[in-house]
């Protein structure tokens, strides 16, 4: 996987979790200040010019929720999403607010 990311974004927030989770991955950092997020090349991968997003062998990722969400989904038994609904729905509510 590669994982698009920049410094001082929430794509922090996903590079922490895929550390926490063990995944391995190759970190590709998006310049900001060279505006990389604007040129065609990373407009390839996330049309959005945004980070974080993450390239799989499936397909690509680009909202920090749903890259959140499918890390947690690689290591369930890690319990980074609760078992119990309501609890869920709590993660899922402070991830969305992200």
């Amino acid at each position: 996987m590669k994982f698009y990311c920049a410094p001082n974004t929430i794509s922090v927030a996903a590079a922490i979790l895929l550390e926490e989770i063990g995944l391995s991955y190759e970190p590709v950092l998006v310049s900001f200040a060279e505006a990389e997020q604007t040129k065609p090349e990373y407009l390839a991968i996330n049309p959005k010019g945004r980070v974080p997003a993450l390239v799989t062998d499936d397909s690509i990722l680009t909202e920090t929720g749903a890259i959140l969400e499918f890390v947690a989904a690689q290591a369930p038994e890690k319990g980074f999403v609760p078992a119990d609904p309501w609890a869920a729905a709590q993660m899922r509510a402070t991830t969305y607010y992200l």
